[in-house]
Parts: structure tokens; sequence; C-alpha cells
């Protein structure tokens, strides 16, 4: 057996200690479970299968961009699909390690749902039209406590809406800092799942740009291995073996962990080459036909276009039967600031 197929082999349960107890799971109000519930044990299961999966923002990810807007293909991942398969990392890594998979699940499946349409784009335009920064991760606390369930919130665990805050890094260095195990999980899983996805999809599914024209990046693609299942199971298995060594959840110090970083800031160049065509013009459309149809409605015209699916933005539709049309009566006479997580609970 080789040396480093031994160390996998060590590290199975070894953060067991670390783990987040179901009994530490914690909500802003108690007594909300239906008695059927009860029957799915941990508090994060039933955050992730009865709240979470089912919930409205899940739903509109189906059209939310990943890194391509309303592809035709359906091979192409959305944010829905990017989350499915974040989940899938993070509870098989939580596994190895002897973390909360239930925990892992629920932050991954929700990490997402404060996304705007057209991407980071969206974000960019609210902060410039508002004047207030805004961040996908803030945001989608605020969707889960303040505008998911006609405005009574989904009453996820203080620890599924803390790992959702602090899952992001953008384009800066994979620090794990989310404040607990499951929470660096997801974190380090989300950054694995886009790259691997986003190089398939970019390079290989619609083949918009060809991966020999970045000789750098197709050489360190290739020592992951020769799909991305090989590259996505190569880096499982080195973080594993490195948070087993350090004694945290850790994807930093090994060579796989300074190849991905050098991959992952080599995307980030050709992200800039992938900014939709006319997305600033197609949001202020969108953002000032919202403006205009809620005017005098308190409101806030940013928060409802931050929830729009894409083909809503683009279509500039707000109407009977859209899904944000669904959603912004339950808005009204209310104030949503999309900066304040409010988790000081």
């Amino acid at each position: 057996m080789y040396e480093k197929d031994k160390k996998f082999q060590d590290c199975s349960g070894c953060l067991a200690e670390k783990k987040t107890r179901d009994e530490d799971a914690r909500r802003r109000y108690d007594g909300d479970q239906d008695n059927y519930m009860i029957s799915f044990g941990s508090p994060f299961a039933i955050d992730a299968l009865q709240k979470i999966l089912p919930s409205k923002a899940m739903r509109r990810m189906n059209n939310k961009t990943q890194v391509f807007t309303m592809n035709k293909n359906l091979h192409v991942r959305t944010r829905a699909t990017h989350s499915y398969e974040v989940a899938n990392i993070s509870t098989l890594i939580a596994r190895i390690l002897g973390l909360n998979e239930n925990l892992c699940l629920a932050i991954a499946l929700s990490h997402d749902i404060g996304h705007t349409p057209l991407g980071h784009l969206g974000e960019q335009f609210i902060t410039q039209i508002t004047g207030k920064e805004f961040r996908h991760e803030i945001f989608g606390v605020v969707v889960a406590q303040k505008v998911e369930r006609k405005g009574v919130g989904l009453n996820l665990t203080h620890q599924v809406l803390s790992g959702i805050q602090n899952h992001s890094s953008g384009s800066g260095e994979l620090i794990t800092t989310a404040g607990f195990e499951e929470g660096n999980v997801v974190k380090c899983a989300d950054k694995i799942a886009y790259i691997w996805d986003d190089i398939e999809d970019i390079f290989f599914r619609t083949k918009t740009f060809k991966i020999g024209d970045f000789p750098e990046l197709k050489k360190l693609v290739g020592w992951f291995g020769k799909n991305q299942r090989e590259r996505c199971a190569c880096c499982v298995k080195e973080l594993c073996v490195e948070s087993a060594e350090k004694g945290t959840v850790v994807f930093a110090e090994s060579e796989a962990a300074q190849k991905f970083a050098a991959i992952k800031k080599e995307m980030y160049k050709v992200y800039y080459d992938l900014d939709i065509k006319n997305a600033f013009e197609i949001l202020e459309k969108a953002y000032n036909t919202i403006a205009k149809k809620l005017s005098g409605s308190d409101v806030d015209p940013a928060i409802v276009l931050a929830l729009m699916p894409d083909n809503e933005a683009i279509n500039n539709v707000l109407k009977d039967g859209s899904a944000v049309a669904e959603i912004a009566p339950f808005l009204k006479g209310r104030y949503i600031d999309f900066t304040d997580p409010d988790l000081d609970w």
C-alpha cells in the first residue's frame, strides 16, 4: 500500500471529536416542528430535507447563472445543480472525517440561495446602484430568515445560517475560518465543485475556450486526473489527509492544495472573459421596471431584483404568475437590509 493511501485510510473518523452534535442545534424559535418531522431525527436533516430542498429559493436557482446564462444545453450547470454537487462532495468529506453529514448537507444545499440573476454581475450592479455592498452569502441568510415562507422565514438552525454566511472567499485564498468544522467542509467543497465543474463546462462541454490556449492551466488540470471525477476525487482525498494531519479541516499546504490554489487563480482570469453581454443594461432595465411597478409600496427594488431568476430579469418580467410577483406582496411595508444577516441570537 502506498504511503498516501495508508494516510487516507487512517483519516477515517479522525475529527469525530470536533463534530457538531445534533443536540447542539439551536433555532431562533422553538416548537417550530410538526410532529411528523421528529422521524428525521437530526434537526439538521429537518433543515435540509423539509425546509431547504422544498423552498422557493432552491427552485429559483434552477434558473440562475453558474457561469453560463440561459444555456440551451441542459447539462451545463446552474446554481441549483452546482449546489447538489457541493452537497455530494461535502457529505462525502464529512463521512470520511467523522463530522455531521446532515449539517454539511443543509449548508451545502442552501449556500448559494442569495445569488442574484446573471451571477456575480448582479451583485456588482446592486452594489453600484444602491451604494451598499451586496454579498450573496449575506443575502442568502436574509432570504432564509426574512423572505421565504411568505416572509416568515424558514427558521433554520443557527449553525446552518452561519455556514451560509461564511462559505464564500471569492477569488481570495481558501482560508477555513467558518468557525466550526462542517462550515469549513462546505467552504472547501464549494471551491472544489465549482472549479472543476466550471472547467468542464467552459473548456470541454461548451468549448467556449480551448484549454490549449491556457498552457499553465492545462498542465495543472492534467496533474489532478484525466476527467472531472478523478480531479474531484484527488482533491477530496488530499483534503482529508491534510485535515487528518492538522486535526482540523484544511486544504492549504499539501502539493494538491497548492496546485488547486494556482488553478483557482488562473480560472478567475478566465471568468473575467465570460462576462454576459449587456448584463448591466439588462439589470438596469429590470431594476427600473421593478421600481416603477412597485412605486409607493415600500418594497426595495434591489431586493426584488436579487430574487429574480435569470429568465425574468432578461425578459424584464414582473407580472402575475412570475416568481418575483408571487414574493413581492410579502415584502411590502417591511424594511429588509440585504447587508444584515441578523444572526446575533
